[in-house]
Formats: C-alpha cells, sequence, structure tokens
C-alpha cells in the first residue's frame, strides 16, 4: 500500500519543472552549506557562533 502511494506520488509529481526545481534547490541548498561550513572554518578555535555558543 505504502509503495502504491510512493508510485503514484512520483508520477504525479515527475514533471520537468518539479525535477528542475528539485534539482536546483537541492544545487542551492548544497552550496549554501558548504559556503556556511567553509566560513565557520575560517573562525578559528573557540570563535563561537551568532549566539556566543562554543564551536567545536
Amino acid at each position: 500500500m505504502k509503495f502504491a502511494i510512493l508510485l503514484i506520488a512520483v508520477i504525479t509529481l515527475n514533471s520537468c519543472n518539479t525535477s528542475i526545481g528539485i534539482w536546483r534547490d537541492t544545487k542551492h541548498a548544497y552550496s549554501w552549506t558548504q559556503q556556511k561550513i567553509q566560513s565557520s572554518n575560517q573562525g578559528g578555535g573557540g570563535a563561537g557562533d551568532e549566539y556566543g555558543a562554543p564551536v567545536y
């Protein structure tokens, strides 16, 4: 039953715009996450986040 519901959802949502949108959102999320990780590594040890909590 779950497989049938999943299959129906995939078939109905598998249009070009939906697929392209999911791809763009995933790509943007990857880039954003990568930038955040790289910028947090630039600060050095114990710099903390915006709320003052230490980052390990």
